[in-house]
C-alpha cells in the first residue's frame, strides 16, 4: 500500500513540475517578445534620427 502511495505521490510531483516549467517557458517567451519589440522599435527610432 505504501508503494501505491508513493509512485502516486512522485507522479503528482512530475506533473506540477512539468507544469511549472512549462509556466516558466511561456514567461520568458512572453519577455523575449516584449524586449524584441522594444529593442526593434528602439532601432527603427535611431534609423529615423540618423
Amino acid at each position: 500500500m505504501a508503494i501505491v502511495i508513493e509512485t502516486g505521490f512522485r507522479r503528482h510531483e512530475t506533473k506540477r513540475a512539468t507544469a511549472s516549467v512549462m509556466s516558466q517557458f511561456r514567461h520568458a517567451a512572453g519577455i523575449c517578445t516584449v524586449v524584441g519589440s522594444f529593442t526593434f522599435l528602439f532601432a527603427l527610432v535611431i534609423g529615423l534620427i540618423q
